[in-house]
């Protein structure tokens, strides 16, 4: 009964963490990119420029939104582990799993 209860609010916990990543238009927009993109890795220079160029931009200023993309949306969502963010080679790559596009899927279709 206690391994259920634990699995129970770990699996909690990430749909939690989960919900709270998507919340935000502007990670939905990373993640959406991201998982559209063939390369294995992005620079974060060149992931400004096309969330910026895909009609989704996320700051009227390139130098602000890299900014805001390295401290504040790329470490949440690489904590949540849907992203593997290497600071320093400034790179991104999508690590979504069929939840989180599954959740991306619905807030897309129903919510926006």
């Amino acid at each position: 009964m206690v391994g259920q209860l634990m699995q129970s609010n770990t699996q909690a916990v990430s749909t939690e963490t989960l919900l709270r990543v998507v919340a935000d238009p502007k990670r939905r927009a990373i993640l959406r990119h991201l998982n559209r993109t063939d390369s294995r890795a992005v620079d974060v220079d060149a992931l400004t420029a096309a969330l910026e160029s895909h009609g989704r931009p996320i700051d009227a200023e390139d130098d602000r939104t890299a900014i805001e993309l390295r401290h504040t949306h790329l470490p949440m969502l690489a904590d949540a582990d849907v992203i593997e963010y290497d600071r320093g080679r400034d790179y991104v790559a999508y690590r979504g799993d069929d939840r989180t596009e599954a959740l991306l899927t619905f807030v897309s279709e129903r919510l926006e």
